[in-house]
């Protein structure tokens, strides 16, 4: 079913203006959607399976929660309520009951509104056990509680509720990672756009003429006319990611040149997704008529890699053990671990130890995706030999994550060593690994 959802949807690249299609009110709509269903199919279990009895999401007015597209309402500039808090609790049945006090439900998702200053009396009444709150020491997205509202929550809830708070990271990481179908669907759309603007944009490199920001900005502007931005938009003012010339030359005054081989590393943000895509592309020489066979060979191996790795990634397993059933396999087929602990130059110096050998080394990085690109502000399984600190969490069905690892080899043509990185996105469903958009399978040449 996820692999006809995936390509079931046809995208065009050319923006077409249509007064009526209101694609304001759409998005809106899709978000709604979304949350709806998030908060109906998902967050039962995202409790139950944490045996949660009542998760409050504490939010300050006029400040930015890292979940508050997931959780709606409007929290913003209340100065009669500074503190907003969203409550959920499991009173059972086959729904979560949900509470918005200090702030307002504009659209119908809360069974109950009013101010902060009920809290006390709506917690006494439902006599939790357990409560989840937002702070964590190693989960940003579930550590939006600021000190100053800990003390305020913990003085408004006294003895002895106060003495039954715990981290509500393992119910948020639930909550985000077990995706809805329209999420998907989504996320697939956005993923989709990129990749043809990408691939288009790395086409239309002219060599001595073309560069980095003429490239980036291009597909920055097509993706613009989609709704569609950078996924680091507050970081950088909208500033797209460059691509830039990997190996072997570099650019004389800024051009692209001829012989040069560009990776273009991208993610885009839209609708409270994420995505974390690669793509590469090699300028021909005046003298050649195809890639390198040195470079080609190494780009033929690494797409082996990538079936083998594809393989061996299933749901029901913790990151920990999918990343040794990745070395074991990889080795299995005559691969050299060389893995990255993205701290010190360890990558660097075992690539380094394999030389002009003909042994092809990797590491992974197969980090979470979805609602931002950045695996280490993401939710969920992370495999990777240096995100230790989610290497117990079980990969769940309907785990969106970068499909990415780096491959090293020697390519006689330029006498180095070189490491290039395969990134593309996609779900474990109970069926294994299924991408969410056509993969990149060869490197685009420029003539």
């Amino acid at each position: 079913m996820m692999k006809n959802l995936a390509i079931a949807v046809v995208f065009l690249l050319v923006p077409v203006i249509v007064v009526d299609a209101q694609e304001s009110k759409q998005n809106y709509e899709i978000m709604k959607l979304i949350r709806q269903e998030k908060f109906d199919l998902i967050l039962p279990g995202a409790m139950r399976d944490n045996n949660v009895d009542m998760w409050i999401h504490v939010v300050e007015s006029g400040r930015m929660d890292p979940l508050a597209l997931d959780l709606g309402g409007w929290t913003e500039y209340r100065a009669w309520e500074p503190v907003c808090y969203y409550i959920f609790t499991d009173r059972g049945g086959d729904r979560i009951e949900r509470i918005i006090l200090g702030g307002e439900d504009l659209d119908g998702f809360y069974d109950i509104e009013g101010s902060s200053h009920d809290l006390l009396e709506l917690v006494e009444e439902r006599n939790p056990d357990v409560i989840a709150i937002n702070m964590s020491e190693s989960l940003g997205i579930a550590n939006g509680l600021s000190h100053t509202s800990y003390l305020r929550l913990v003085k408004a809830l006294g003895t002895p509720f106060a003495e039954r708070l715990v981290s509500a990271e393992n119910v948020i990481t639930d909550f985000r990672v077990r995706r809805v179908q329209r999420e998907v669907a989504a996320f697939a759309h956005i993923l989709e756009v990129q990749r043809q603007v990408m691939e288009a944009a790395l086409k239309r490199i002219e060599p001595g003429i073309s560069m980095p920001e003429d490239i980036g900005w291009w597909a920055a502007d097509q993706l613009l006319a989609q709704g569609i931005g950078p996924s680091y938009q507050a970081a950088n003012l909208f500033l797209p990611y460059m691509p830039f010339s990997y190996m072997p030359v570099e650019t004389a005054d800024g051009v692209f040149d001829r012989g040069a081989f560009i990776m273009w590393d991208m993610g885009v943000g839209h609708l409270n997704l994420g995505t974390d895509i690669k793509r590469y592309a090699y300028i021909l020489k005046d003298d050649e008529t195809e890639i390198p066979v040195g470079l080609q060979r190494a780009w033929e191996h690494g797409q082996k890699a990538r079936e083998i790795l594809k393989r061996t990634i299933k749901v029901g397993r913790t990151a920990g053990e999918t990343h040794d059933a990745i070395v074991a396999a990889m080795e299995s087929a005559g691969f050299a671990s060389t893995p990255s602990d993205d701290r010190t130059s360890q990558y660097r110096d075992l690539m380094k130890e394999l030389g002009d050998s003909d042994k092809f080394g990797f590491s992974v990085d197969m980090h979470t995706t979805g609602n931002t690109s950045v695996g280490d502000a993401a939710t969920g399984a992370q495999m990777a030999p240096w995100r230790s600190d989610r290497a117990h969490l079980v990969i769940q069905p309907m785990h969106i994550f970068a499909f990415e690892f780096e491959f090293n080899a020697w390519i006689p043509e330029w006498n180095r060593r070189v490491s290039i990185n395969f990134e593309d996105n996609a779900i474990v469903t109970h069926n294994g690994v299924e991408y969410l958009s056509p993969i990149n399978e060869d490197i685009i040449v420029v003539r």
